[in-house]
């Protein structure tokens, strides 16, 4: 009886451990066909929210924008009907089919991008000639030397080219050879627009004869609006021809409305007779250029003109584009004053509605940019990246031998990146 009961239980232990070992088996082969095969990736949407904007969200994928300069989403004469397979290799790897629903017309970036890896920036170019939304994030880690072409973020906007909403951060950009230099844009053409965007800090070098440098952009003939630029301009060497400005460097019959430059515009040596630097635009030599309700720093600038003007008329010259101390520059805090103009229609400039790009801070600071990145229907300058940009500080009690009772009563003083205020002098 016992030898009966024993082989029961080990009858009964075999069959618990082959149950176990189907279960093991139907268990990793569900795994197996959860898992793609060797090379097989998943698809890719890269336009998540149909609006017809390509997402950039890396450097490698800004790079690869330069193989579909009209940003229809196929890798240059490709004429697939789909979404091509990718338009630079490796940076769009298997996009999902339905790309664009409509048709892609440009590009959006979804994250801050660095392009410290790329040691020598090539201008993404020839002519750029489609839609470049910054949906208010910044670009750091620009360094780029050129010769022979247009230098800066992009090299050349064609006439279908924008650029929006983008900031670029400490730039550093030199220009060897002819042609022009900027921040984000080297030249833009007829009809071209870069509106609502900055660059703040860096350098824009032209150290070649009969070239052009700006700090936002070098050769000019389209738009910029409610953009500023506090960028260095330097004209390296006893060059002439050369055409410098904080701003635009030659503004030939493009339009600036709503803008300013606060960068020092300077040469290492002693400019030609045909070399004019200005704070705010080097040089206007054709009589459909326009600047309106636009300024420089003079101070920073150490310049005693804003524009040096070749055509324009002299009312235009005093009352579009005048020049500023720092202080007067910061002394406004709303619409008012030399900024009651500057609440303007960016988007659909048609349409009559003004877009309130501007944050005006308080009186230690110039105007910055605004952008409602959250979807909250509040536009903040803390939300468009890379300014130095103020919030509420925290409530007292304070320490009165450091902090001034101002540093709690003005709602825009402590600065978004600091814990702490170490204020000196008056302001």
């Amino acid at each position: 009886m016992l030898e009966q009961r024993w082989y029961n239980r080990l009858g009964s232990a075999r069959l618990g451990s082959a149950a176990l070992l189907v279960t093991l088996a139907l268990l990793a082969l569900a795994l197996l066909l959860a898992v793609p095969p060797a090379g097989a990736q998943t698809t890719v949407d890269y336009d998540a929210d149909d609006d017809q904007l390509i997402e950039i969200g890396n450097p490698a994928q800004l790079n690869a924008i330069r193989h579909d300069l009209d940003g229809d989403g196929l890798q240059g004469t490709v004429t697939a009907p789909a979404w091509a397979n990718y338009i630079a290799s490796g940076a769009f790897p298997s996009p999902a089919s339905g790309q664009c629903p409509g048709g892609c017309l440009g590009y959006e970036l979804t994250a801050d991008l660095d392009l410290s890896s790329y040691a020598n920036w090539n201008p993404i170019g020839g002519i750029f000639n489609t839609t470049f939304d910054g949906n208010g994030h910044s670009i750091s880690g620009l360094t780029a030397t050129v010769s022979g072409s247009h230098a800066g973020l992009f090299s050349e906007l064609g006439g279908s080219g924008i650029v929006r909403e983008v900031g670029l951060l400490n730039p550093s950009i030199r220009l060897t050879g002819a042609y022009s230099a900027g921040g984000l844009v080297g030249r833009g053409n007829d009809n071209s627009s870069i509106y609502a965007s900055y660059v703040l800090g860096g350098s824009v070098t032209v150290a070649a004869a009969n070239g052009n440098g700006g700090g936002l952009v070098g050769y000019h003939r389209g738009a910029v609006r409610a953009s500023y630029s506090t960028a260095r301009v330097i004209l390296d060497g006893n060059l002439d021809g050369a055409y410098m400005g904080g701003l635009a460097g030659w503004l030939r019959g493009g339009q600036i409305t709503a803008s300013y430059a606060a960068g020092a515009v300077t040469a290492t040596g002693t400019p030609g007779s045909n070399s004019h630097l200005g704070g705010l635009v080097g040089s206007s030599t054709h009589s459909s250029a326009a600047v309106t309700d636009s300024y420089c720093a003079t101070d920073a600038a150490t310049q005693n003109a804003c524009v040096r003007i070749d055509q324009l008329s002299a009312s235009t010259k005093n009352d579009a584009a005048q020049g500023k101390t720092a202080r007067e520059l910061r002394r406004p805090t709303a619409y008012a004053t030399i900024y009651a103009n500057w609440n303007i229609d960016l988007s659909d400039p048609a349409d009559g509605v003004n877009d309130d790009p501007w944050d005006f801070g308080n009186h230690r600071n110039y105007p910055l940019l605004r952008i409602d990145k959250n979807g909250d229907g509040r536009a903040t300058c803390l939300e468009f990246s890379g300014q130095p940009c103020y919030r509420e500080p925290a409530p007292p009690p304070y320490n009165p031998a450091h902090d001034p009772p101002e540093i709690y009563t003005n709602p825009r003083h402590e600065m978004a990146t600091s814990c702490a205020v170490q204020t000196t002098g008056t302001g």
